[in-house]
């Protein structure tokens, strides 16, 4: 219908521009203008194909065709107001605002200030506001056209359809109404009491019918608090109202908004009434009266340290702007009626609350629950002992205590950050709030209830990659983070996966599993390790071929690499032998050495029996290797275990353990280069 603002104007550039003298039978009138009689010719409009109703005729004056804007209030449901004083026309449609001036070729339309085309001003003509057909058409979208020989102008706007009617239920929040449509629309709403309902007309529109289904009335039984029943019909066939009636149980408040894919979205509103401290469970609380309870949303600012609560389609019954109440870690509370701001719709009706919070040494938590309508705010360090994290280094280590196996979600949004952890409210037992844990890797936890689910929401500072590590169906979630910082991005790894191709290395004597085959494996996942901390690799092999000891010294050595990891597996004569084992060339056996290499075999070393778990079997100084010998940089080969021990083999030769020496390899480099 916006485009009911745009259209006419085509309509008066056909009007207006016409030389009003080829009818024979055209019809004079006499009308009083600025305090003088004229003589003017009677214009014909038709509306959808019907004349407009008003006491005063369309004109042409000045060689212009002037309408009664009272036209407007009919045909588009719209209110006219008259300043007298400004001499001013109000015209407010579903969709428009329109500012008039008597005698003045300036408008204004939804607060931008226009020109009307050609000059024409509004007049006053026989005590009646008469506009100019072509602003009528230009602002308000009608299509336009004209019979020259009746000296009628027609005027057409399209009928949307009401397609579908639904209520969207959420366990936790009222029910919503969305009202779809065939193309925008707009409306007027009236609430009326004894009893209860808001009435809500859709102009220009009409009512699908296959929602009516042959019947004269569209009807939704809905018993859903505060909502009994929809009941939605044809108001008027010309102009075309829909008319939308919701019955409910008592007295509530309702924001109507547009929302996308022309729809109107009703929700109804919560008054927030009273704030108050009281203690529960030995935890001093902040309950925040309403009369229905609100969806709400968290945020937690800085400089000062303060908690914001915005409770969305809420109106805040109280004029106080500030609140006197303290706590051990809240020392006021302000509260307004929020102007939205980008973050939100600007028809959004919302309460914003802010909880200033004493300068301490340790920034304290919050949590919120709710008790019927009632909001329970906690400001403390408590209410979350389901939930733990640790860091170590630029790893993050969370585990979620659910109350029995459950199925879950997680997401994680490499763009904002956010990690997001979805289950179901039933299955965990965590309050609603803010965790701030504000160290290198994480800023904070929101945890939010919403239809039904629990989220839990993690903000991250940096960009990260995880690994979920419990089962999809469990009774815990165990998630491992490792921070993408941009710290390592000027490291170059080269891996070194020992054997290939013709070179099978050893040789597993139960599952014959060729060794060349085993250390591809790790380097891939050592590679995928490396890279998600933020580090740049190279292979000397990505498949099994052949490559010689020189070549891969020479890879690293000509791409000023800064480390060299070379992977093995070992063999022995003795099935008795195991463990790992690390060997080194000393940089005084040899020249092309920069530096010392133990630290970084020593540093990889304790990381591979840290994490792996097998026996010791030293550092071992190795002045022959080429490939520890040739490298430039520092380098270590790793041999990962005993293919020739049965206990070895057993473990050497999964997955698992691939991605634990992996790991390790790369916990060992990080640690190195910190």
């Amino acid at each position: 219908m916006k485009r009911i603002l745009s259209l006419i104007i085509v309509f008066v550039m056909i009007l207006g521009i016409f030389t009003y003298t080829y009818a024979s039978d055209v019809e004079y009138v006499n009308v009083k203008v600025d305090g003088e009689v004229e003589r003017v010719k009677k214009i014909n409009v038709l509306v959808n194909g019907e004349p407009i109703k008003s006491d005063v005729p369309p004109v042409l004056y000045n060689e212009r065709t002037l309408v009664p804007v009272r036209f407007v209030a009919n045909y588009l449901n719209a209110d006219i107001k008259w300043n007298g004083e400004d001499k001013e026309v109000y015209i407010k449609t579903a969709l428009d605002e329109i500012l008039l001036t008597i005698d003045s070729s300036d408008v204004i339309i939804n607060g931008e200030k226009r020109k009307i085309s050609y000059n024409v001003p509004a007049k006053i003509i026989n005590d009646r506001t008469m506009v100019p057909l072509r602003f009528v058409s230009e602002a308000l979208g009608f299509k336009v056209g004209w019979d020259q020989s009746t000296w009628t102008g027609t005027l057409e706007y399209e009928v949307e359809e009401i397609t579908d009617i639904e209520v969207v239920e959420d366990e936790d929040y009222l029910p919503k109404i969305i009202v779809s449509s065939t193309g925008e629309i707009g409306h007027k709403e009236i609430y009326l009491e004894e009893p209860y309902r808001l009435v809500i007309d859709i102009p220009t529109s009409k009512i699908d019918k296959d929602l009516l289904d042959g019947k004269a009335e569209y009807s939704i039984d809905v018993d859903e608090y505060p909502i009994e029943e929809i009941r939605a019909g044809q108001f008027k066939e010309n102009p075309a109202i829909t008319r939308v009636v919701i019955d409910l149980e008592r007295f509530v408040g309702y924001n109507i908004k547009d929302v996308k894919d022309n729809k109107l979205e009703i929700s109804f509103t919560n008054r927030v009434v009273e704030f108050k401290k009281d203690e529960i469970d030995n935890r001093e609380a902040i309950i925040i009266e309403n009369t229905n309870l609100p969806e709400y949303n968290i945020m937690r600012l800085s400089n000062p340290d303060r908690i914001v609560l915005d409770f969305m389609d809420s109106i805040l019954e109280s004029d106080k702007s500030s609140i006197d109440i303290e706590t051990d870690f809240i020392k006021g509370i302000r509260t307004s009626q929020f102007s939205p701001d980008s973050f939100y719709n600007e028809n959004d009706k919302i309460v914003r609350a802010v909880l200033d919070v004493k300068a301490l040494d340790k920034r304290p938590n919050f949590s919120i629950e709710t008790d019927d309508e009632d909001i329970i705010v906690y400001v403390d360090n408590e209410g979350f002992e389901n939930i733990s994290y640790k860091k170590e280094d630029i790893r993050g280590f969370f585990e979620i205590d659910l109350k029995k196996r459950t199925n879950y979600e997680v997401e994680y949004n490499d763009k904002s950050n956010i990690m997001s952890i979805k289950v179901r409210s039933s299955k965990i037992d965590v309050d609603n709030g803010m965790i701030l844990i504000d160290d290198s890797l994480v800023d904070n936890m929101v945890i939010e209830n919403s239809g039904g689910y629990k989220n839990i929401d993690i903000l991250f500072k940096n960009n990260i990659s995880y690994d979920v590590d419990s089962r999809s169906r469990d009774d815990e979630i165990e998630i491992e983070v490792v921070s993408k910082s941009n710290k390592y991005n000027d490291k170059l790894i080269v891996i070194d996966p020992g054997h290939g191709g013709s070179d099978p290395g050893a040789i597993s004597p139960t599952e014959h599993i060729y060794e060349k085959i085993l250390t591809l494996k790790v380097a891939k996942y050592l590679k995928s390790e490396l890279e998600s901390l933020g580090f740049n690799t190279l292979m000397t092999r990505d498949s099994d071929e052949f490559v010689g000891l020189y070549d891969r010294s020479d890879i690293a050595n000509n791409n000023n690499a800064d480390a060299f990891i070379s992977i093995h597996f070992n063999a022995h004569d003795n099935p008795e032998i195991d463990g790992i084992q690390t060997l080194y060339c000393p940089a005084y056996y040899n020249e092309e050495k920069l530096g010392d290499n133990y630290p970084f075999a020593e540093t990889v070393h304790n990381n591979l029996l840290e994490t792996l778990g097998l026996f010791d079997r030293d550092i071992k100084r190795r002045p022959k290797l080429v490939v520890t010998r040739e490298t430039k940089m520092v380098a270590a080969l790793a041999e990962l275990g005993f293919l020739t021990n049965p206990e070895d083999e057993k473990i050497i030769t999964t997955d698992e353990y691939y991605k634990k020496a992996a790991k390790a390899l790369a916990n060992a480099t990080v640690e190195y280069f910190k």
